[in-house]
């Protein structure tokens, strides 16, 4: 009598949606897929892969060492489509149990260089044990351990999909025998991922490998802290104060408390133009820029040519605008008229307003330009995207009551609404918070790891917490090095050697706040 656990998942599926393709059509590197490729091979020899490219992906495939165990598919992009085609190549079961079906693949949703053979092992014998019809990780990195998917979940699927097949799965979840493979610790807070699909995946992967054998699971986090340029790699939010100074007076404005001698100066276009030119040349990896800080960016002369030139930067993910838009708006709309499709596509704009009340919106802002703003707001809702115009709340005491109807004003106008914590910026300005958002245990800074605030002279202050603290002058230094200036903070971060860093960590409630 045949042993039930005496099987093999029928093959291995890597899944790449359009960005990993074009991702990996500019950067495969053969050495990476081969290592996958090994690995996979240590639990499961010679299994097969199957996985769909595009024409030039596929002669890089080819070209490569392992090129026999792979079965290569040009004709879908879709996941879903992907998946049914190779549901139908599945095998019959051994089995032939009426009320179970062994038959089942190993999925991955992206080249996963990393792929942890030992874990991988574990979760396969778990899949096994339990009977299961749908086998993943919820905290471990995506790229560490495949998703077993069998075949009684393919033919549960409907006949159209319009999510990726996990969403569908989470959303369905009670249906199935599922096993969920835990693995402490649990890094999630990290978010990272091991497929490679991006620049900051890529330095992960090269950074680590590397290490070898004396590379565990358990032991990556220690790793990482001993590596901390792996994991904060480079930059994906700018904060970029391009005019300093606003007519307006907000009190929960950090205005409030910074030095004003220099209101009213401005970034000249010629540092914009030098330091696109200088992101262009060293950053390889996405980046979102938002023209904010201690002014309103629409009052600056050259509004926009600043736009334009921005829009150039070809690892733009997004351009994002913070205003009040109680002046210049004109200069705005006619902007983003000129615009091609493409680029208002990228562009974001939020507009600060934070009460619909006419005599709260004065005490809150200095002005009674209420009723200006709001019809200026339905003039961008016709010229933008949807996804492209949002409005922001701020979230305090004097508001708190108008919550629910201002959601429901701009919802029903189809406008997107962001409610936004209040900052207290460390205790300078008075408290007006609804909630106490300061953790209870401060892990590292994702500000630290990630964000650059630029002021309108070029100067990179540690964070928008303490500009004072200056770190370097972008105008004048490289990105490479005004970046690496500063890791050491970041180091103690990391650490949670808070009391170390010149910013007021200690006393900061943005931990949980992520830009990008």
């Amino acid at each position: 009598m045949m042993n039930r656990k005496d099987y093999n998942p029928s093959f291995a599926v890597v899944y790449l949606d359009s960005q990993s393709i074009q991702f990996l059509n500019q950067n495969f590197k053969p050495e990476l897929w081969e290592e996958f490729v090994h690995r996979l091979s240590k639990t499961f020899p010679k299994i097969q892969i199957h996985i769909n490219t595009n024409e030039s992906l596929s002669q890089k495939i080819n070209s490569s060492a392992l090129k026999n165990q792979i079965l290569l598919h040009e004709d879908v992009s879709k996941e879903y489509e992907f998946l049914l085609k190779l549901g139908k190549l599945l095998p019959e079961s051994k089995f032939k149990d009426p009320d179970w079906d062994e038959v089942c693949f190993l999925y991955f949703t992206g080249i996963s260089p990393l792929l942890d053979s030992r874990l991988t092992e574990t979760a396969w014998e778990r899949h096994k044990n339990f009977f299961s019809q749908y086998s993943y990780s919820e905290n471990l990195p995506p790229g560490l351990t495949p998703t077993i998917i069998t075949r009684e979940f393919l033919t549960s699927l409907p006949d159209t999909l319009t999510t990726d097949i996990h969403s569908f799965f989470l959303k369905n979840i009670n249906q199935y025998d599922v096993d969920i493979f835990y693995k402490a610790p649990d890094l999630r807070q990290l978010r990272l991922d091991f497929r490679l699909s991006s620049f900051r995946s890529l330095t992960l992967i090269q950074g680590l490998l590397p290490l070898g054998n004396d590379l565990t699971y358990e032991n990556l986090l220690s790793k990482l802290k001993d590596n901390p340029q792996i994991f904060r790699s480079s930059p994906s939010y700018l904060e970029w104060e391009i005019y300093k100074g606003c007519e307006l007076k907000c009190t929960f404005c950090p205005r409030e408390f910074v030095d004003l001698a220099d209101d009213g100066s401005f970034v000249s276009l010629e540092n914009v133009k030098s330091t696109i030119t200088k992101l262009s040349t060293e950053l390889f990896s996405p980046i979102t820029i938002s023209l904010t800080g201690n002014g309103e960016p629409l009052l600056h002369p050259e509004f926009q040519k600043i736009v334009l030139e921005i829009l150039k930067l070809n690892s733009l993910s997004e351009l994002i605008i913070e205003t009040a838009l109680y002046k210049n708006t004109d200069s705005l709309l006619s902007l983003i008229e000129s615009l091609n499709p493409s680029d208002k596509e990228k562009l974001c704009v939020i507009v600060n307003v934070t009460t619909l009340n006419p005599d709260v919106y004065k005490s809150l802002y200095g002005k009674p330009e209420l009723e200006k703003v709001l019809s200026t707001i339905d003039l961008l809702s016709k010229a933008l995207p949807n996804k492209s115009l949002h409005v922001q709340m701020i979230k305090m005491k004097e508001v708190e009551e108008e919550i629910d109807p201002y959601f429901t004003f701009f919802e029903k106008k189809g406008i997107n609404v962001i409610l936004q914590k209040f900052n207290t910026f460390a205790h300078k300005l008075p408290e007006r918070r609804v909630s106490d958002l300061t953790p209870i245990h401060r892990d590292f800074c994702w500000h630290l790891v990630r964000d650059l605030s630029l002021s309108v002279d070029g100067t990179v202050s540690i964070c928008k917490q303490k500009q004072t603290e200056v770190i370097g002058n972008l105008y004048k230094e490289t990105l490479g090095d005004v970046w690496h200036k500063g890791l050491d903070f970041f180091k103690h971060s990391f650490n949670g050697e808070h009391d170390k860093i010149p910013a007021p960590c200690l006393n900061c409630d943005e931990w949980y706040t992520f830009n990008a």
